[in-house]
């Protein structure tokens, strides 16, 4: 005699399914552990930010420094070059600035500033006379992880230098 197969409704596997708990942790890791990541990567992401725009600040202040310390020792000012500048605003950076195509650095006189979004050019040089007041301004790209942070891939950073002397 044969045994007819019993009819298997979905209501009765559905309710199977929901009693098994062997898996249960498996599932609410898989679940959580998606948007912890994308957290955990969007911190470190800003943190990477911060870190390279104050090692930018840093290089940009010392390069000013030098160039100040220059404009006021009461002999002739060593005037540095485009590639001069962007060496110096690199080494005092440290290691996460790096001196390669993603790093801008240019001086100008502030009187040519005729706006406050005024791009930056690589390799402009422009020391004025001997009163200028000018600006150093830099900007480079931050390495992206997190997804969605795009806009956090540029840093800029500027200096006011006071010339005097020669």
């Amino acid at each position: 005699m044969m045994l007819a197969a019993r009819p298997t409704s979905v209501a009765r596997l559905t309710g199977r399914f929901m009693r098994d708990r062997r898996a249960s942790s498996a599932v609410e890791f898989a679940i959580l552990a998606t948007p912890f990541f994308l957290l955990l990567m969007g911190v470190a992401q800003v943190g990477i930010f911060f870190m390279a725009q104050s090692a930018l600040d840093t290089g940009v202040i010392k390069t000013a420094e030098t160039l100040r310390t220059n404009f006021t020792t009461g002999s002739t000012a060593t005037l540095l070059n485009a590639g001069q500048l962007k060496i110096s605003v690199s080494s005092s950076a440290g290691a996460m600035i790096s001196d390669d195509a993603s790093l801008a650095v240019e001086i100008r006189q502030f009187s040519n500033l005729t706006s406050s979004t005024v791009p930056i050019v690589d390799g402009t040089v422009d020391y004025g006379s001997n009163t200028s007041t000018l600006v150093l301004r830099a900007q480079s790209t931050v390495v992206t992880l997190a997804p969605g942070l795009g806009g956090l891939s540029r840093i800029y950073s500027s200096a006011l230098v006071r010339r005097q002397g020669t």
